[in-house]
């Protein structure tokens, strides 16, 4: 048998195996800072990292990111482990800001380019300064590369709360639209939104990353049922966001709240995230609301979130940018009526006459007062809501994305060259 017969005997091999462990090594690049601990377990404070979905066609991952080393004293207790056996981390300095940007990208473009070097492919999450700088490094090295992008770098820096986050908006903008407009493959975390900002010229899907486990018809129905006895307390109004991020909108949310509080019933804003309340706290006293809002703080992912917003009557999402938001996923899986602003890929969601322009607090009172009057509209948006929940299930959403990873896995494989 020659050597050219052997090679396409291999490669019918390969091809028969399917996406599964067709890659010997994959890279993943992203500006998240991970937390090693001194016996060499890594930590998020992101919750959990579905490594899985990269090692499905890869027998090893790559981790490249900001990494902060722990003491030894240091509690884990509130950060979810990363590690996993198929799995290294390699930490690089953080490129974030000008004088990071130029006093550290020698040394990350090294350390990527070692790691890049080493692997058949890349996966770039974007937008990030990282993951900007590994695409280029790739690109150099000649590796195959495909580009996850998870939300709009415009709107995100524009958003950010400093002059140098605008400043640096339309730069970072430009230059992640070229990159995405030139990679062989990108997965948007969007249907439309993305996709029109950042459009791609080569192999491109539309598939959230947020994923929900099955639809329990019996949600919907006690949601229901609930609608129809009448509230026996306050109206609930909840919100998840994290308490650093004025992007968010919680301002937009209070402000809302007292300009319509004379047309309302009682009622509770709940803000369920992580950060310091006391900020929000003196905001909510000096717009005369300090009794109506309760901070929740945090609780673990899954069943407690669920128990949460089986509490809430009407969820409200009034951000100022966004990819995809779990949390207003998370609330329609639950039946839950919601509001949202438009941005992002928020109308990709909600029903039309549910959204507002991002920072509009007197369309957002209109709507929580529409809301709050009309029992039969919150229950036809809570049924509307929790079949459109449907379409973000893990079954769903596996299969679209299984296709597009072994399409790219296929293209990387080094017997396909």
């Amino acid at each position: 048998m020659s050597a050219a017969e052997a090679r396409s005997g291999e490669r019918v091999e390969a091809t028969q195996m399917g996406a599964e462990k067709l890659l010997e090594n994959l890279v993943f690049a992203h500006d998240n800072r991970f937390h090693r601990a001194p016996d060499g377990r890594v930590y998020s404070s992101r919750g959990s990292w579905p490594w899985d979905r990269n090692l499905a066609f890869s027998r090893h991952l790559t981790v490249v990111s900001r990494m902060t080393e722990l003491a030894p004293d240091e509690d884990v207790d509130r950060l979810e482990l990363s590690s996993h056996p198929a799995v290294s981390f390699v930490g690089v300095p953080s490129l974030s800001g000008p004088l990071a940007r130029f006093t550290h990208r020698r040394q990350a473009r090294r350390e990527l380019a070692r790691a890049i070097g080493a692997a058949d492919a890349l996966v770039s999450r974007l937008p990030s300064e990282i993951g900007s700088l590994a695409v280029d490094v790739a690109g150099d090295l000649r590796k195959p590369w495909a580009v996850e992008l998870v939300t709009c770098t415009w709107d995100a820096l524009w958003n950010y709360g400093s002059w140098q986050g605008r400043v640096y908006a339309p730069y970072s903008w430009a230059a992640l639209k070229a990159r995405v407009r030139r990679s062989p493959f990108v997965l948007y975390v969007t249907k439309e939104f993305l996709q029109r900002r950042y459009p791609s010229r080569g192999v491109a899907v539309g598939c959230s990353d947020v994923e929900l486990p099955p639809g329990d018809p019996r949600v919907l129905e006690e949601r229901l049922e609930r609608l129809r006895r009448g509230a026996a307390g306050p109206l609930v109004l909840g919100t998840i966001a994290a308490l650093s991020l004025r992007f968010k909108g919680i301002q937009t949310a209070l402000e809302a709240l007292r300009l319509a509080r004379h047309e309302l019933p009682p009622f509770e804003l709940r803000i369920l995230g992580a950060g310091d309340p006391a900020p929000w706290r003196a905001e909510a006293a000096r717009l005369g609301l300090e009794q109506e809002v309760v901070f929740a703080g945090t609780l673990p992912p899954g069943p407690a979130v669920a128990e949460w917003l089986d509490e809430v009557d009407l969820y409200l999402q009034p951000s100022f940018q966004e990819g995809l938001p779990r949390a207003t996923l998370e609330a329609m899986s639950r039946a839950c009526p919601a509001l949202g602003s438009t941005a992002g890929g928020i109308p990709e969601l909600l029903d039309r006459q549910s959204l507002h322009r991002p920072g509009d607090a007197p369309a957002l009172a209109a709507l929580i007062v529409r809301a709050a009057r009309d029992a039969d509209w919150r229950a036809a948006q809570a049924r509307r809501n929790f079949e459109t929940a449907q379409l973000y299930t893990q079954p769903v959403l596996d299969e679209t994305r299984r296709a597009f990873w072994e399409a790219f896995a296929r293209s990387a494989h080094p017997l396909a060259a």
